[in-house]
């Protein structure tokens, strides 16, 4: 049931984002993708940086090696197919700024650590989609590179709604027993 409740608040949030997405030329949207990578990176890196689990730190600079190998990727279709031309801005936040502006800048509760996770959700599941849809307008040599982008979001997003539904499983436990210790008076 939770796992449905974030796909469907995710998915309404990025449909709106992809809807405005779509309606903008090929050089936008890669314009975008590669903002859209830049804030990735710069996310996992806070994530790595501020989270102490050993596991979802080694995971989190995995990322950003992959997110970085991506940001290559799209630089290199865009530069195949717009030579000469610099990448720009988009009139569209990215995804990350849209989706953290009430998010604490540091992780002291399990309460900080799931609202940037769902920002990290958000963002990965949109650039899913964003590929997917990318994949289909390219020839077959640029639709491999964003179909596999694509998967690489997947992986992405499956991690960070489980480290989501842990964390949040877990500040549950942790609300209850301070429920508990009140009821019992042992505060």
């Amino acid at each position: 049931m939770e796992r449905f409740e974030i796909d469907k608040e995710v998915e309404e949030k990025v449909n709106q984002i992809l809807q405005k997405l779509i309606k903008l030329p090929l050089e936008k949207i890669l314009s975008y993708a590669l903002k859209g990578e830049e804030d990735a990176i710069q996310l996992y890196k806070f994530l790595s940086q501020h989270i102490e689990e050993p596991h979802a730190k080694m995971k989190f600079e995995q990322f950003i090696k992959i997110e970085s190998g991506h940001k290559k990727k799209i630089r290199k279709v865009f530069e195949d197919l717009f030579p000469g031309v610099e990448p720009s801005e988009v009139p569209l936040p990215s995804w990350v700024e849209v989706s953290s502006r009430d998010v604490r800048k540091d992780i002291k509760t399990a309460e900080d650590y799931l609202s940037i996770l769902k920002v990290a959700i958000s963002s990965e599941k949109l650039a899913e989609k964003m590929y997917r849809f990318v994949a289909q307008a390219l020839s077959k040599e640029y639709a491999d590179v964003f179909t596999s982008l694509a998967k690489d979001e997947k992986q992405h997003y499956d991690f960070l709604v489980n480290q989501y539904l842990f964390y949040k499983r877990a500040k549950a436990e942790e609300d209850m027993h301070e429920i508990i210790n009140k009821l019992l008076g042992k505060e």
